[in-house]
């Protein structure tokens, strides 16, 4: 693929698929991107119906409910009651999916660092903060 003639929205859609993939290829356990994903996005959220994770991590909420039983099946993560909420049970990290987070994130250090010696570190400073900052309407 031609790189060079994609616009914004394809060539930050290009490099996170490629660094999803790139995780889920150099993590240990048998997590693929989407599992992945909904492991990362539960640990900055703490807690979270199956139907916020399917917002956040934009896929169909059947996909999600694949990818989430797998993760119960294989124990990263399960499911708690929530007060006041008799319908809808929430989602949490076990240990294991906790360790590995912690794992994956060694591997996102990595890449960061190998993107950083091609880049040069400023370069990926003003990357992160570029996108840190709020210019999506929602």
């Amino acid at each position: 693929m031609n790189l060079q003639e994609l616009n914004l929205i394809d060539l930050l859609s290009e490099k996170h698929l490629f660094l999803r993939q790139k995780v889920t290829e150099l993590s240990p356990g048998q997590i693929n991107k989407t599992e992945s994903h909904i492991l990362a996005v539960l640990e900055a959220h703490k807690m979270l119906s199956i139907s916020e994770i399917s917002r956040i991590i934009n896929i169909s909420r059947q996909g999600t409910h694949k990818s989430i039983q797998g993760l119960l099946s294989r124990g990263y993560i399960e499911g708690v009651d929530v007060a006041n909420n008799q319908r809808d049970k929430h989602l949490v990290l076990t240990p294991k999916g906790i360790e590995c987070n912690r794992k994956m994130l060694i591997v996102k250090r990595q890449l960061e660092q190998q993107i950083a010696d091609k880049l040069g570190p400023e370069r990926v400073e003003l990357i992160k903060a570029l996108l840190k900052e709020d210019w999506l309407e929602s």
